[in-house]
């Protein structure tokens, strides 16, 4: 490939790590229910967690799919499928646990916004959570089914979040104090996609800090220009990120029993809070940061303001310079009375001068008495 081809495929690549939203996985015209398998996802792999009534908790992969393991009696059996490449293992998998077709099209679909829904005896969890690097890098794609003592998820790839409450549940097994363990789980997944938007909020926070300071102190440029508007677009895609959660408690409602739901009523409350107040530091950072472009703008345009006054003021004081040195420049026969008489005078050059720089003085006088200077 040449020169001019890399250049142009890594600009693509960059273009494509800016998307504002992952690509949404469907094909126009293509009947409801169509299953697309991910390009670059894997094979699946099924892995389960067993949780016992407050015992340690288990993890065994699934080379069969025949031997699935169904709800859990006591506890919870967390079913992990990590890979979308192959639709055939997807579909044994739905057709064991009875999920719906239409789930599972939007669970092979990863830029489809979050969304939780009531399927039958399921509830249906479509999540996504936020990057590492929001305008870099898409952020991990989640799809989770919940009923009483049995979890299902299928991730593109295996993701940091199930990761980390794998280990967190390996070390730390759930209390058998709490009934609906599958709800529970749910719940602290729910938690740990909420609570990382707190870390890139404080990036923003901190960053809209210094260019607030930095504009302050002196004329943004355009490597400030262009971070503050980094800062909206990632706000931006925060906000539509998070926005989907705001309408967490109505839907909890719906797809928890009346007992699961006065059980994880505390958790559930302070999982909204959560919600509440990431969602008023966004608007109060998005804010911020419109605020802060409209005062850089403003700021630029006030200076080029200067620069063109200042500019028009030297033309001013020129014009009449201009005008004297184009009369006394006219050559003329000085013999005659009515022909310049004074360029043969001895001192007629400085005098000259004197009258242009007393006309200077009096317009600049007069400028700044008109406060225009």
């Amino acid at each position: 490939m040449s020169a001019g081809g890399n250049v142009k495929s890594q600009a693509q690549k960059a273009k494509t790590r800016r998307r504002i939203a992952a690509r949404v996985n469907l094909r126009p015209g293509e009947s409801p229910g169509t299953l697309v398998p991910l390009a670059g996802s894997g094979p699946s792999v099924v892995t389960v967690l067993s949780t016992g009534d407050g015992a340690k908790c288990t993890v065994s992969k699934v080379d069969n799919l025949a031997n699935l393991p169904g709800p859990a009696g006591k506890g919870v059996n967390w079913v992990r499928v990590v890979g979308l490449g192959s639709v055939e293992p997807l579909r044994e998998i739905a057709a064991f646990y009875g999920i719906r077709r239409l789930a599972l099209e939007d669970t092979l679909s990863p830029g489809w916004r979050t969304k939780m829904e009531e399927h039958g005896e399921y509830g249906f969890f479509l999540l996504q959570s936020p990057p590492e690097a929001v305008t870099r890098k898409r952020g991990e794609h989640l799809s989770l089914f919940c009923r009483p003592g049995l979890i299902v998820t299928f991730e593109e790839a295996p993701t940091a979040l199930v990761d980390s409450l794998w280990e967190r549940l390996e070390k730390d097994p759930l209390t058998g104090k709490i009934t609906h363990q599958a709800a529970l789980l749910t719940y602290m997944v729910l938690d740990i996609i909420v609570d990382s938007f707190f870390p890139h909020l404080d990036e923003k926070d901190e960053i809209l800090t210094e260019l607030e300071e930095r504009i302050s102190d002196h004329v943004p440029n355009r490597e400030d220009l262009n971070r503050l508007h980094r800062v909206k677009r990632d706000l931006i895609t925060l906000r539509r990120l998070l926005s989907p959660f705001k309408e967490l408690r109505q839907d909890l409602q719906k797809i928890h029993s009346p007992e699961s739901a006065r059980e994880l009523r505390p958790f559930f409350d302070d999982l909204n809070d959560h919600v509440v107040q990431a969602g008023e530091l966004l608007d109060a950072y998005y804010e911020v940061a419109k605020s802060l472009d409209e005062i850089s703008q403003s700021i630029i345009s006030n200076r080029m303001n200067d620069i063109i006054k200042v500019l028009t003021l030297i033309s001013t004081v020129f014009m009449p310079l201009s005008f004297v040195a184009g009369i006394y420049g006219m050559n003329f026969n000085t013999e005659f009375p009515l022909n310049m008489p004074e360029l043969s005078l001895p001192f007629g050059y400085p005098l000259v001068l004197c009258v242009m720089g007393g006309i200077v003085g009096i317009m600049l006088w007069f400028f700044k008495k008109r406060d225009w200077l």
